[in-house]
């Protein structure tokens, strides 16, 4: 449903490049650290300092590293979402599971940095006896850090591989184009009002210059035309008369 034709001060396409933007910028950042932090410094610090002191300093960075994910995971969802909204042929239930997808691995990340965390770090401070409980919990924490890589690489390659935009996108009214726009609406809604009996008839020389300039959409007004068609349908039926 189109408004108007007029040139828009900030376009569609500005907005989703803008949010596309930001939304890589947060991907690249979460996941770069995710990979970074698994594959260099992990096997660093342990060849490095040994199992024993390795797995203290991994344990002190933990916290800093899931908060890093969650900070970016917050920042890339609203990005996400608002880009899309701007045209309408990116809009459905890709962009809510593309949103639950972002969520859940920031959800994650708040998990395994405030709960999983402290309770592996427990467990190694146990000694001997709490030893299968921090490999239990630390099996845990390698599965759901794959699990945040895997969802983010895929979201990366989904948003390079996402189709040109069709449309020009959502076109926002400068004031006077507002303006326009709602005197030409209410004289539409008058005019149908009349049409079908919700609006006293006016005099003929009341009416002239009606229309003469619409910036209105012919969709809107057929919208609108059959919105009261049905509520005039739906009224006479209560009355008992026959359409």
């Amino acid at each position: 449903m189109h408004m108007t034709r007029g040139q828009a001060p900030v376009s569609a396409r500005f907005l989703l490049g803008f949010f596309d933007s930001v939304y890589m910028l947060a991907l690249s950042a979460w996941m770069g650290s995710t990979m970074f932090f698994s594959f260099v410094v992990v096997p660093t610090i342990d060849s490095v300092l040994g199992p024993e002191a390795g797995s203290r300093f991994v344990r002190a960075l933990l916290p800093r590293y899931y908060m890093w994910g969650a900070i970016a995971g917050a920042v890339a969802l609203p990005a996400s979402v608002a880009g899309p909204l701007c045209f309408p042929e990116y809009r459905g239930t890709g962009v809510g599971i593309q949103a639950m997808v972002i969520l859940s691995c920031t959800l994650i990340m708040l998990y395994a940095g405030n709960s999983l965390t402290p309770k592996m770090s427990a467990a190694h401070d146990a000694g001997p006896a709490g030893n299968e409980k921090f490999q239990r919990l630390r099996r845990q924490s390698v599965w759901l850090n794959a699990f945040v890589l895997a969802c983010g690489l895929g979201l990366m390659i989904a948003l390079v591989n996402r189709p040109a935009p069709r449309t020009s996108g959502i076109l926002e009214l400068s004031p006077s184009e507002r303006g326009r726009f709602d005197i030409g609406l209410n004289r539409v809604i008058e005019q149908v009002e009349r049409k079908y009996g919700f609006r006293a008839q006016t005099p003929a020389k009341e009416r002239e210059g009606e229309g003469s300039e619409s910036a209105i959409d012919p969709e809107m007004v057929k919208e609108i035309d059959s919105y009261y068609r049905q509520k005039k349908a739906r009224d006479d039926a209560r009355r008992g008369r026959v359409p």
